[in-house]
């Protein structure tokens, strides 16, 4: 943020610094600001507030939240919510965009003038419909108390278009053929409308008479009434802007009581009118030679207008004129006398003066923002135009800050020379960082200034605050970095020679057992290509990624206990190992005159297997016949092994039905099952021998 001063004006520049690229990534971004200061140092008000190429035109919703830039290249209009600080979306259309009108309280209803003669209509899912007019269209205006929009086009006719009826009705007719319409307005509390020509006549026209009579009903001459007005002081000659041969009428606006009136020549003027009256009240003129584009009236009697090269903020009413007891002596508050001037890094199309929602047109703001040929789009903050408005309200702490530091250095000659730190002798803090440090009871005081999510917070406090919190961090940070330096000296030494021992692999000084799981064989060779990734070396080396299995968090994430089932099958493994491997040296008979004669029995080498015979190997199933028994039921469907499980299962175990659809499960002993079955083996024979001896009926 840079920071200017004209006129014994503050004004303080947004948007320093070179516009980033859209297709560079986050990481990119955070290492290019490690190197570049003003990069580090700039203020962003919303998130990638610009176009790929440049902007045209700048317009901000009546509830003050959103705010639509069209721009290029390839055409296309965004909108930027005020509430998120960033883009909400961004649509595409097939030309460049002349002008836009929002046609509802918020961006679900809008209406784009593209170039090729054609209105666009949008709606909240995105392009609406579409319609044609016959001429090069200039410029429009949308009428709310009868629901037409207003297209000032090449020549003599203004198109209107019903919204409510969906037709055209019948145009506004000039009363020359010569001239066109240039530019249209609607003035906010009454109906009149005022069309500019380029003939440099203000034609006013009330859309409260009927369509078939609707013509001008007053023509206001501002070229002719400003050469008047010059002619009036005597003999003075007519140069610069009066003198230009254009005549045409480029902007013209209305304040928000529709009592004065404000146009913009072709040739640098900017006169303001009464509507009572035909002569203008103040003329000012820009020396750039370039046409006025836009203006706009601002509280305390001040007018803002732009050509292509500045925006200027002047006064149009003296004290006197407004009832006041002014000193008129005074040349600050004489009309048309200039509050600062606001040169553009490029070429200037469109402002606005950002509003909230308390002031959605920004009639009390102090941020100017402005759409130019540029790929970023133009943000200042003036706070002797306005305040800041409330999504962007940590500007004034941050302005404030830095007229403190002007008036302590007030006869250093570093003075708004625009190079001033911002954030350099701050540090940001989050809320938990606050709970952490406990200087929760600073919250609210100058000490801890509210800034997004957290607090900015001095330098030096800071540091007095965490040495109190943890006296003895020094001291350990102090030996964590000795205890590096150590450990990169010894692996610059020159190694000994390796032996066989050397040549196996070192175990993970952090998190042994899952270097262990992933050089498991049934981990894979793609997991066994992590402990040589340098990506992730600082994992099986580096305190601070230690994974505590025994934490409550990891519980959680981990509840089916894979990393403990793998544990205990090691365990298991390394207990056959060396079961076996006592079984083998115990068999062998001590070596007693020719120890090198006797060959020593090799290891067994136990190969990863199956389930089953892991099972088998513990002890768990010992019969081969069930072995096998076992391994021909895993071979049967799921659906004919539970049939036979329930069939065991159902021998052993009875059920009773309870009360209210309760079960019970009552276990037969063996015994019993014997009994049983011997009683019913009995029963079969004596019903068996009954039935042969029973005689047959004659």
């Amino acid at each position: 943020m840079k920071k200017q001063r004209k006129n014994d004006t503050s004004i303080y520049c947004l948007s320093t610094g070179a516009a980033l690229p859209e297709w560079l990534g986050d990481r990119a971004k955070r290492n290019l600001s490690k190197r570049d200061e003003s990069i580090r140092r700039r203020i962003e008000l919303l998130q990638d507030f610009q176009m790929p190429s440049s902007s045209s035109k700048l317009v901000q919703s009546a509830d003050g939240r959103y705010i639509m830039v069209a721009g290029t290249y390839k055409p296309r209009v965004r909108c930027f919510d005020v509430d998120d600080l960033s883009m909400k979306f961004e649509r595409y259309v097939d030309a460049e965009i002349v002008d836009l009108v929002m046609l509802g309280e918020d961006y679900g209803k809008m209406a784009l003038l593209r170039t090729d003669r054609v209105i666009e209509f949008h709606a909240p899912y995105g392009f609406h419909e579409t319609v044609r007019i016959p001429n090069s269209p200039r410029g429009f205006a949308y009428e709310s108390t009868t629901c037409e929009l207003m297209i000032a086009a090449k020549g003599n006719q203004v198109y209107r278009l019903n919204l409510e009826e969906g037709r055209f009705t019948e145009p506004i007719t000039v009363d020359t053929t010569d001239a066109s319409s240039s530019c249209i307005t609607v003035a906010p509390t009454h109906s009149l409308a005022a069309i500019g020509g380029d003939d440099g006549v203000v034609r006013l026209i009330d859309s409260r008479i009927p369509s078939a009579s609707q013509k001008p009903i007053l023509r206001l001459d501002v070229h002719g009434s400003a050469k008047a007005r010059i002619s009036s002081f005597g003999n003075a000659p007519i140069v610069g802007a009066y003198s230009q041969p254009t005549k045409e009428i480029t902007s013209v606006t209305f304040d928000p009581n529709g009592l004065y009136m404000a146009c913009g020549t072709a040739g640098g003027l900017a006169a303001v009118y009464d509507v009572r009256s035909s002569r203008p009240v103040v003329i000012q003129e820009h020396k750039n030679q370039t046409s006025i584009l836009q203006m706009k009236f601002h509280s305390h009697d001040k007018i803002i207008t732009m050509d292509e090269k500045l925006v200027k903020i002047w006064k149009y009413k003296t004290p006197a004129a407004v009832g006041g007891d002014g000193d008129n002596s005074n040349n600050d508050n004489n009309a048309a006398s200039v509050v600062v001037n606001v040169e553009g890094t490029g070429k200037l199309s469109d402002f606005i003066m950002a509003g909230d929602s308390v002031d959605p047109e920004g009639y009390n703001s102090g941020v100017l923002l402005c759409a130019c040929d540029q790929p970023k789009i133009e943000s200042y903050y003036i706070p002797k135009v306005g305040h800041a408005p409330r999504w962007c309200s940590y500007l004034e702490n941050i302005t404030e800050e830095l007229e403190e530091a002007d008036l302590v250095r007030k006869g250093s000659k570093a003075v708004g020379d625009g190079n001033e730190a911002i954030f350099e002798n701050y540090k940001f803090v989050s809320r938990e960082d606050v709970n952490a440090l406990g200087i929760t009871n600073l919250i609210g005081t100058p000490l801890l200034r509210g800034y997004m999510h957290g607090f900015f917070m001095d330098s030096n406090l800071y540091n007095r605050v965490k040495a109190v919190a943890n006296p003895f961090a020094y001291e350990e940070y102090r030996k964590k970095k000795l205890k590096e330096r150590m450990d990169a000296k010894r692996s610059s030494r020159i190694a000994p020679a390796k032996n066989d021992d050397d040549n196996k692999k070192k175990k993970a000084a952090i998190n042994a057992d899952l270097a262990d799981r992933l050089e498991s064989k049934a981990a894979g060779n793609k997991s066994r290509s992590l402990l040589g990734d340098n990506r992730f070396g600082g994992l099986f080396s580096n305190p601070d990624f230690e994974i505590n299995e025994n934490d409550e968090m990891f519980k959680l994430r981990n509840p089916s206990g894979v990393a403990a089932v793998s544990s205990s099958k090691s365990k298991r493994k390394e207990d056959y190992d060396s079961q076996e491997e006592d079984n083998s040296v115990g068999s062998e008979e001590p070596p007693e005159t020719k120890p090198k004669a006797v060959k020593q029995k090799k290891k067994p080498i136990v190969y990863e297997t199956g389930d089953l015979k892991e099972v088998a190997m513990d002890g768990k199933i010992r019969d081969k016949k069930q072995l096998s028994l076992k391994s021909k039921t895993m071979d049967l469907p799921i659906a004919k092994r539970t049939q036979q499980e329930q069939s065991q299962v159902s021998e052993h175990i009875t059920e009773v039905k309870g009360r209210f659809g309760a079960k019970e499960a009552v276990y037969v002993p063996k015994s019993s099952r014997k009994k049983d079955s011997e009683d019913a083996a009995g029963a079969a024979g004596v019903d068996k021998r009954s039935r042969r001896k029973k005689p047959r009926n004659m």
